[in-house]
């Protein structure tokens, strides 16, 4: 980059910028100590701009005005979320988002034991485990769903969220939210079922990846059973989500960084999801012959 111009702070550059762009001379403007450097990618370039300013400053170059710039529209970015369509999903989505923010995504190990699956106490740097049956007698029953919303990192949260939007947001649209509500709990106790059976008593776990398998079985096997009944999802995210789970048996995506992956969970949310849409496939098949 060339340095064209070096102007006091206080002038207005904007319709300047605009004419320089308008005409096709790539410049850019930045600040140093109190004053504006005009750069251009070569000395050609600079001697244009430095021509061009010195025409407006005398009057003999007229200006067009600049367009008034535009910042971030949030309100409008906000009021284009379909809320009102998809209320579950986006439910579950701010749920997510504020555990995380509440446990630190899974970094504050106090606010973690709230969540977790098998009650566990933090004491002088060690945890200590109580027992499910422990914690369903104290009327802890919210630990049968909760770890879907525990996250450990805001890469695997993301993940979990794109993906629970892709799935979530084409179910609840196409059958209503009760419906995708029904789907994701049934699939959050037998995926958290399913990891506490594969770790036992002393193991943490969280995600809402379980219930994401759930959510792709349902989609997948709902469309096998009834060739009418399609989620427009295309067959790639199935692939790819079958060859993850599959990935994920090996310990490969452990030692790559990804962290060990609740492998148990995905199985238990994808056996659960193929088995309501199978249901509700038949289910739907038969009302169809009988009309």
């Amino acid at each position: 980059m060339h340095r064209a111009l070096e102007l006091p702070g206080d002038i207005n550059l904007s319709d300047l910028s605009w004419f320089l762009y308008s005409q096709g001379i790539p410049h850019k403007i930045t600040e140093e100590s109190g004053k504006q450097v005009i750069w251009t990618e070569n000395e050609e370039k600079s001697h244009v701009v430095v021509s061009l300013y010195q025409q407006w400053q005398s009057g003999d170059l007229k200006l067009p005005s600049a367009p008034p710039r535009r910042g971030l529209n949030t309100g409008g970015i906000l009021k284009g979320i379909p809320w009102r369509r998809m209320p579950i999903t986006f439910l579950f989505i701010a749920a997510c988002l504020v555990v995380a923010l509440i446990t630190r995504a899974g970094a504050d190990w106090h606010a973690t034991s709230w969540f977790s699956f098998v009650p566990f106490q933090v004491a002088n740097g060690y945890l200590y485990f109580g027992s499910l049956s422990m914690g369903l007698e104290q009327g802890q029953y919210w630990r049968l769903i909760s770890p879907i919303f525990l996250h450990f990192g805001f890469t695997h949260l993301a993940f979990n969220m794109l993906a629970l939007y892709i799935f979530g947001s084409r179910l609840e649209v196409r059958q209503g939210g009760l419906h995708l509500l029904a789907i994701i709990v049934f699939s959050a106790v037998l995926s958290n079922f399913a990891q506490y059976f594969w770790g036992g008593d002393d193991s943490i776990f969280g995600g809402f990846s379980g219930v994401v398998y759930g959510l792709m079985g349902y989609c997948m096997t709902r469309e096998k059973v009834d060739r009418h009944w399609q989620f427009g999802l295309p067959p790639l995210y199935y692939g790819f989500m079958l060859a993850w789970l599959v990935i994920g048996y090996t310990g490969v995506l452990g030692s790559i960084g990804f962290g060990n992956m609740a492998n148990a969970a995905h199985t238990g949310g994808l056996v659960a999801g193929c088995l309501l849409g199978a249901i509700a496939g038949l289910l739907f098949k038969e009302r169809q012959i009988e009309s």
